[in-house]
C-alpha cells in the first residue's frame, strides 16, 4: 500500500474512533432549473433560482401533493414547459397529476425528484460549492410555522401507518408472539353494550376513533372533491351569496381538505374557523397557507364538542351528509355546534335535507348481486348471499327501475331540528306506476341551500327556489354522486300492478352496537287498486353501515 493510500485509509478515523453512519454526509446533487437551462449546485438552490427568477415557488405549489403527484408535476413541467405565470396556483384536479406517463424522468438523475419535500428542504447547501455570493440565500427559506405544520402532518401520517402496521402484526402473528389480535384487543374493551353506549361493565364505548381515522387519508377527500354535484352546490351557493358571507364569521364543521372554508373566504368572510377531528386538519392548514388565506382561516383540530371559539358565528357550513343521509351521524355534531357557537340570527348551510323512499324493481341488480351466487363457474355458492338481505346496499342504480311515486320520509330543517328528531318513525304510502316485481325499497336524499334557512315543503324543487338558492338530488334519476343510492333488498319480493298502493311504517335509529351506523325497520302491506282491504303485513330490518 502506498503512502497516499495509507493516508486515505486513515482519514476517516478521528481520535482513534472509526467512522460511523452518523458521520456520513452526502454531497448535494447538482440540479437543473425547471424553466431555463441553468444548473445549480443543489436542488434547493435550483428551486430558489426558479422562485426568484420565474416567480414559481415549487415548495408551496407542491405542498398539498403526495409523493407521486410531485414527481408527475416536476416531469410535466420539464416536458411541457408551461409559462411560469400559469403556475402561481395549481389546479388540484389537473389530469397530469394522475397520468403515470409523467412518472418517467425527463432529466436523467434529476435531483429535484430526489428532494425530500416534506422536510421543506431545510438542509443548507455548502456555501463553498455555491456559485452565488456567500451573502445571498441559496435555498428556499421556511418559517417556523411552515416547519411545524409539515412535521405535524408527517407525524400524524406516520402514527396512522404505525397503528395499521401494529394491527396487521397482531392479527397475523399475535398468537406466535404472544400478542392479542386487534379484534381480541377490541373485544377486551368493547363488551356487550346497552342503548346508552355503555358496556355492561360500565366501560365507555369508542365509536369515533375509526370514523375519524378514515378521514385522515387523501382518498376519501379526493372522492368528495371530484363529486362535482356536491362541491359545485356548496361553491355556487357560497359564492353567489356575498351578502350573507361578506364580513361574516363562519364555522366549517368537519372541514376536511378546507375547500368550503376557502369558498367562504373567497365570498368575503372576515373570519373562518375550520374544525376537523381527524389528522387531515394538518393538511387543511397547509392547503390554506398555500392559497394565502391563513389570515382569514384558522384551522382547529379537535371534536367540535370539545373545542372553544373566541366568538359566536354568523354562518355554519358543513358537508355532514352520509349514505342514506344520516349514516355516520355527523349531523349530531353540527347541531351541537349550532347550539354552542351560532348567533340566534345565524344561518345553517345547507338549510334542509329530505329522505326519499320509492319502490324499486331492480331486475339487473338482483341478477348481479344475488342470482350470481347460484352458478359461479359451475359451482353453487348460495351461502355467500345468506347475509345480503341484512345490510342495505350502497350502489348507483338504474333510475328506470323506479316503479312508484316518491315519498318524503323526513324533512330535516337544520336551522331547528334536534338530535332526538334524527331517530324517527313515520308512516308512508307509495303508489306503483307500472306492473312489475318489486325487489327492493330504494332510498336517497335531496339537499336544499336557502338564504332564509328553511323551506315550506320538501316537495319544492329547483323551479321554486330563488336565483341565489341551490338544490341537488342523490336520486337515481339525477347525476350520480358519491353518496349513490341505498337499496333495501326484500327477502320476499312482491308483485304490483299500476295503481297498487304499498303502505306501512318506516323507522330509522342509531345502531345500539355502533352509534355511527343506522338500523332501518319497515313494515308494509299491499293493497291492489280498488281493493277494500290491505294484504298481509310484512316486516324486515336492515343495517346501514
Amino acid at each position: 500500500m502506498s503512502a497516499a493510500d495509507s493516508s486515505s485509509s486513515t482519514s476517516s478515523v478521528s481520535d482513534g474512533q472509526p467512522e460511523t453512519w452518523d458521520d456520513w454526509t452526502e454531497e448535494p446533487l447538482a440540479a437543473k432549473s425547471l424553466f431555463d437551462d441553468s444548473t445549480h449546485p443543489s436542488p434547493q438552490a435550483a428551486l430558489q433560482h426558479d422562485k426568484q427568477t420565474h416567480g414559481v415557488d415549487l415548495l408551496l405549489l407542491a405542498s398539498t401533493l403526495d409523493f407521486f403527484e410531485r414527481i408527475r408535476l416536476i416531469n410535466w413541467i420539464r416536458s411541457t414547459k408551461p409559462d411560469p405565470k400559469t403556475l402561481v396556483r395549481l389546479d388540484r384536479s389537473s389530469a397530469f397529476l394522475e397520468d403515470d406517463a409523467f412518472l418517467k424522468p425527463v432529466v436523467e438523475d434529476d435531483a429535484l425528484l430526489q428532494l425530500d419535500f416534506d422536510a421543506l428542504s431545510l438542509s443548507e447547501p455548502s456555501p463553498s460549492s455555491s456559485s452565488a455570493p456567500a451573502a445571498s440565500s441559496s435555498h428556499p427559506t421556511a418559517s417556523e410555522s411552515d416547519i411545524i405544520q409539515a412535521l405535524r402532518a408527517q407525524l400524524a401520517d406516520s402514527n396512522q401507518a404505525l397503528d395499521q402496521l401494529k394491527n396487521i402484526i397482531k392479527d397475523r402473528l399475535g398468537e406466535t408472539m404472544g400478542l392479542s389480535s386487534a379484534k381480541e384487543m377490541q373485544e377486551e374493551v368493547v363488551v356487550k353494550k346497552d342503548t346508552k353506549g355503555k358496556g355492561v361493565e360500565g366501560e365507555e364505548r369508542d365509536d369515533d376513533s375509526h370514523y375519524f381515522e378514515s378521514y385522515a387519508y387523501n382518498e376519501i377527500h379526493e372522492i368528495m372533491l371530484k363529486d362535482k354535484i356536491r362541491t359545485n352546490a356548496y361553491r355556487d351557493f357560497i359564492l353567489s351569496n356575498p351578502a350573507i358571507f361578506k364580513d361574516a364569521v363562519v364555522l366549517d364543521v368537519g372541514c376536511g381538505s378546507g375547500i368550503l372554508s376557502m369558498f367562504a373566504a373567497q365570498s368575503g368572510a372576515k373570519k373562518v374557523y375550520a374544525v376537523d377531528a381527524s389528522a387531515v386538519a394538518f393538511k387543511a392548514e397547509r392547503n390554506i397557507k398555500a392559497n394565502g388565506l391563513s389570515d382569514i382561516i384558522t384551522v382547529v383540530k379537535g371534536k367540535v364538542e370539545n373545542i372553544e371559539l373566541p366568538e359566536k358565528v354568523d354562518v355554519i357550513v358543513s358537508e355532514w351528509m352520509g349514505y342514506f343521509l344520516l349514516y355516520e351521524c355527523m349531523l349530531d355534531s353540527v347541531l351541537h355546534a349550532r347550539e354552542r357557537f351560532m348567533k340566534p340570527t345565524g344561518l345553517m348551510v345547507p338549510s334542509q335535507t329530505s329522505i326519499i323512499l320509492t319502490l324499486f324493481s331492480g331486475a339487473s341488480l338482483i341478477n348481479d348481486r344475488i342470482a350470481f351466487w347460484e352458478d359461479v363457474y359451475g359451482y353453487k355458492m348460495a351461502a355467500m348471499k345468506e347475509e345480503i338481505y341484512d345490510d342495505a346496499l350502497i350502489d348507483v342504480v338504474n333510475g328506470g327501475d323506479i316503479v312508484s311515486d316518491e315519498y318524503s320520509l323526513s324533512d330535516i330543517v337544520t336551522q331547528t331540528v334536534t338530535v332526538p328528531e334524527l331517530s324517527f318513525t313515520t308512516p308512508f304510502t307509495l303508489t306503483a306506476t307500472t306492473s312489475t316485481t318489486v325487489n327492493a325499497f330504494l332510498g336517497h336524499f335531496d339537499t336544499f341551500f336557502t338564504t332564509d334557512g328553511r323551506l315550506a315543503s320538501a316537495a319544492l324543487g329547483p323551479k321554486d327556489l330563488k336565483e341565489t338558492e341551490i338544490f341537488f338530488t342523490t336520486g337515481a334519476k339525477g347525476t350520480p354522486t358519491h353518496w349513490k343510492q341505498t337499496v333495501f333488498l326484500l327477502r320476499e319480493p312482491f308483485e304490483v300492478a299500476e295503481g297498487t298502493t304499498v303502505s306501512g311504517s318506516f323507522t330509522c335509529s342509531k345502531n345500539p352496537e355502533n352509534s355511527r351506523e343506522l338500523v332501518v325497520e319497515m313494515t308494509w302491506s299491499i293493497q291492489a287498486k280498488g281493493a277494500e282491504k290491505d294484504g298481509e303485513v310484512k316486516a324486515q330490518v336492515w343495517k346501514v353501515r
